[in-house]
């Protein structure tokens, strides 16, 4: 059964469920390495030259959601690779369908919509749509997927996912972490950024994995509310 199936999980799958498994495990002060995590205020001599040019908002994919059982965490590192392998995918799936069931929104048009707004109003900045998806994290190769505007607006979900309290038997937390970068698409010059990480910490009140997704998903609606509000708080600082 093992061997079946890993047989049908792709390498995609793979590096995502280890990716998730580090994460995990990494609940206190998460970061994630593939982006900058730097607060880099717009300088007021690009804010002067902005007016009238204009900006495009970045179309990404839905980012991914999963919780992790404390039991199949458990399962997972006795497992090994193959076992946290499989675990994660399990886990991935299980968010999913979880997102698809109670309709919740995805978290960049969130975060994309709100800073789109306040910088038109602070810059004289002027909207184009957005041309494609947008897939590399690298600001250049950002730049030349978007290279229709003069300047590129990039809000990011880096992390959406829960995980259980350390020591306690079944209570659950969220995570929710996000960036945003402010491209001049000529350079590839990052002319602002932000980094936002939310990590829940009311232990006395946490949920069991199945109050995460009960009431409509309440919980997981309310966490992420406050996780996106968080990050568009610090964006906005920065415009």
């Amino acid at each position: 059964m093992v061997r079946e199936t890993i047989a049908i999980m792709n390498s995609s799958s793979i590096r995502r469920a280890v990716r998730f498994i580090v994460s995990s495990v990494l609940v206190a002060g998460f970061l994630t390495s593939c982006v900058s995590t730097k607060n880099v205020a717009l300088s007021s001599a690009d804010k002067a030259v902005m007016r009238g040019k204009t900006v495009t908002v970045t179309h990404r994919e839905k980012p991914h959601h999963w919780v992790m059982k404390q039991s199949a965490m458990a399962a997972a590192s006795l497992g090994g690779a193959v076992g946290g392998a499989i675990a994660g995918a399990v886990a991935e799936k299980e968010g999913a369908e979880q997102i698809r069931i109670h309709q919740i929104g995805d978290p960049n048009l969130t975060l994309s919509k709100a800073c789109e707004k306040d910088l038109l109003s602070k810059t004289g900045l002027k909207p184009v749509a957005s041309r494609g998806t947008t897939t590399s994290l690298d600001p250049k190769e950002v730049a030349a997927q978007n290279a229709h505007a003069d300047y590129v607006l990039d809000c990011f979900t880096t992390a959406w996912f829960g995980t259980y309290y350390p020591f306690s038997i079944g209570k659950y937390f969220m995570i929710y972490a996000a960036k945003m970068q402010l491209i001049e698409t000529s350079t590839g010059r990052v002319v602002a950024e932000g980094f936002s990480n939310y990590q829940g910490k009311d232990r006395a009140n946490a949920p069991d994995y199945d109050g995460i997704y009960s009431n409509g998903a309440a919980f997981l609606k309310s966490e992420t509310k406050t996780g996106t509000d968080m990050a568009i708080g610090t964006f906005t600082k920065q415009f």
